[in-house]
Order: C-alpha cells, then structure tokens, then sequence
C-alpha cells in the first residue's frame, strides 16, 4: 500500500470516528493497525525531537530519537508525535479548539497512545498484534483483535491472568494494557481525561475486575446485580442520545 493510499484510508477512518458513523470497537482498532502499517512501511518515523522545547532558542539544534531509543515515552512526546503524525503525515491541521477538529485529535491521540506500547515492547515480546489466517481481528464483527498473551499479562494481568499465549482484545481493553506500561514505568502516558470519562473508566475497570477475578464477585453485593442492571439501562439512553446528536451535528454540518 502506498503512504497516499494509506493516508487516505486513515483521514477516512478518523473522519467516521469523529461523525459518529463508526462507533464499534474496530474501527479504532483498525486505526491502531494503521499505524503500525504506517511505521513498518517507513511511511512515518516514530521520532521525537528531544531538544524540541528549547527550539526557539539561537543555538538549538533538532536532535532525533526513535521511540526505541528514547529514555522514556510520556505525555510530552505522544504530543509532539500526534501533532508530527498529524502535520507530516496526514498533513491537516485540526486544532483542539474547533468543535470539528477535536474528536479528530481524540481519536489520534487514543490510538497513538495505544500503539507506541506495543512497538516498543515488540523488541521485547516480538509481534504484539498477531494475525491468523492473515487478520488480526476476531469476534463478533471484528469487534477484537489478537494480542501477544505476554505483553497483556505484564501489563495487565487481570485480562490475561492465565497468561495464554494469545488473547482477544476490544480496542478499550487494548489501550488498558497501554496505561498499564505507562504506570509500570511511571511514565504518565495517559492523557488528561474529564472527570465523567475517568469515573466511567474507574467503574468499568471494576466491573471488569470483579467477574473476572480468581474468585469472581467478592467485590460485589447483593445489590450489585440490580444496580448494574439500573446503569445498563441508562448507558443504552447515553448511547442512543449521543448517536442522535451526532447525527443532528452531522446534518447541520452538511447544511452550513
């Protein structure tokens, strides 16, 4: 695939992720597919410039690192990779500010944090997304994708506890195991979220944790049952809700 060709299906992609048309797991997996397409095709070098915060000074010089050289990966250097992904790869310049613009950066700044993990620990575990019968994705509409078992039980040792050699990942648990290499190395990786998406992710965590521990529901009570049942009503409100709006935005967008 050439990087024209490549480019045009991410810009696509992205774009449905933004508009709401593709609110399944996969297509944000697939854009993390995407972006290891992108590396190993050296049609994008994961590169940080380490001296980039002093550039406005008279004697700076640019210093290049891949992300495999690096001391570290943080919040500042998946910034300055989204932002060089987005202007030299992609050449667009969504900014954070426009109402537009800012799923798009979300998207790939998700998906970035996602990716960067699982190359740099390729040189440890080898290939992190595995395929068979040459695709990665499995499950009910593609809806997961096939990761190295050894990666996901370092990092995340509750979706891999058995510690198989393959598991099955949606794109939010795949981005869990990412926050997991961050924290392990303390490293900050995780970008600032709202307070309603970090207590929804603090409660599907526990959720997660609780049936699928060694001894499952110990954290639970008896009224547990009926209070999951209470928030499962109310996510499918939010949900229909959120993909009417989108679809009002899109329609206003379209008149404008």
């Amino acid at each position: 695939m050439t990087k024209t060709n490549l480019k045009s299906e991410i810009l696509e992609n992205i774009n449905n992720i933004a508009l709401g048309v593709r609110t399944d797991s996969n297509s944000r997996l697939n854009l993390a597919v995407q972006l290891q397409n992108a590396e190993t095709s050296k049609g994008f070098e994961f590169m940080v410039d380490i001296n980039d915060e002093d550039s406005n000074d008279k004697d700076y010089v640019a210093k290049f690192q891949t992300i495999h050289q690096l001391n570290k990966v943080g919040k500042t250097e998946l910034k300055y990779l989204r932002d060089t992904f987005q202007q030299n790869f992609l050449q667009v310049k969504w900014k954070s500010t426009d109402k537009d613009s800012k799923p798009k950066i979300d998207a790939l700044r998700d998906a970035i944090a996602c990716y960067v993990p699982m190359s740099i620990c390729s040189k440890t575990f080898g290939e992190i997304l595995l395929k068979d019968k040459n695709s990665f994705f499995t499950g009910a509409n593609n809806s997961k994708i096939r990761v190295n078992g050894s990666y996901v039980n370092k990092y995340c040792e509750p979706l891999n506890k058995d510690n198989l050699k393959e598991v099955a990942l949606t794109f939010a648990e795949l981005l869990r195991v990412a926050r997991g290499y961050y924290k392990a190395l303390n490293l900050g990786g995780d970008q600032r979220k709202s307070p309603f998406d970090i207590a929804i992710e603090r409660a599907t965590n526990l959720i997660f944790d609780d049936y699928n521990a060694i001894k499952p529901f110990n954290m639970s009570s008896a009224k547990s049952k009926t209070l999951i049942n209470f928030l499962t009503v109310e996510c499918n409100k939010w949900s229909s809700a959120y993909n009417d709006n989108q679809t009002k935005l899109k329609q206003v967008r379209k008149a404008s």
